[in-house]
């Protein structure tokens, strides 16, 4: 093969790729999550992802290594917000109070999608 057909090969793979993680980070900013966390998964490279009841939330968009996130803490997260908010409840008076302000550090700024 020519170098100029391996060339294009390898550009349109890494612009698939690129065009691919994009699209996830687009989509997972555009969701609004409001719920409590009932497991917390962290993999082997230190990303945590946190279940609730019925919704699921990566930290992939967000600095969350050595972070400290319990279970029954709530996550608030606003549609197109570049912060993430984790509360936790005050077992003595039963209120929810901020715990843990998370700013956006994903590879695509929020301002593009």
């Amino acid at each position: 093969m020519s170098f100029k057909k391996v060339f294009i090969f390898f550009s349109l793979f890494f612009c698939t790729i690129f065009f691919w993680i994009y699209i996830n980070a687009r989509k997972e900013n555009r969701n609004d999550y409001q719920f409590v966390i009932t497991e917390i998964n962290e993999n082997a490279k230190g990303n945590i992802t946190v279940d609730g009841v019925e919704k699921k939330f990566n930290f992939a968009n967000f600095n969350s290594y050595k972070i400290d996130i319990q279970k029954d803490d709530s996550l608030v997260k606003k549609a197109f917000s570049k912060k993430v908010y984790i509360y936790r409840k005050d077992k003595k008076i039963g209120k929810y109070n901020l715990v843990l302000l998370l700013n956006e550090s994903g590879t695509f700024p929020i301002d593009w999608q």
